[in-house]
């Protein structure tokens, strides 16, 4: 009978350590699960915004990527088109000045037969 009332004792203490868990314990249980749920969630929900983030970034990427290629194409463009301008303008003036240094030469030897002239003329006048 004392072993009928022990293990009835002991019953009666795991059932009340039993409630005491269950009434302290499962609840702060349930309360840290919900939290770690609600985690979860906010975890998936920042991760697809990141995915989403880098997804727009690296489309940015190729954008500026290709936008920079664009622009290096239209400079290099340009720089040929100045280039050949600037060569054209270069044989143009240097045609030029082979003109104006022939018609120079011309005038210049125009000038000297002149003088040449003047002097044969000079030499032979009278002195006075």
């Amino acid at each position: 009978m004392l072993y009928a009332l022990c293990m009835v004792a002991a019953k009666n203490v795991l059932e009340t350590f039993r409630d005491v868990v269950q009434d302290l314990l499962v609840p702060e249980l349930k309360a840290v699960k919900v939290s770690v749920d609600s985690l979860r969630d906010d975890m998936k929900e920042m991760r697809s915004d990141i995915k989403l983030s880098n997804e727009t970034m690296r489309d940015d990427m190729k954008e500026l990527r290709s936008d920079i290629r664009q622009s290096n194409e239209t400079m290099r463009e340009e720089m040929r088109l100045r280039h050949d301008n600037l060569e054209r303008m270069i044989t143009h003036g240097d045609m030029r000045n082979e003109q104006l240094i022939r018609s120079l030469a011309e005038k210049f030897d125009v000038a000297v037969e002149m003088r040449e002239r003047l002097a044969s003329i000079e030499a032979r006048l009278p002195r006075q």
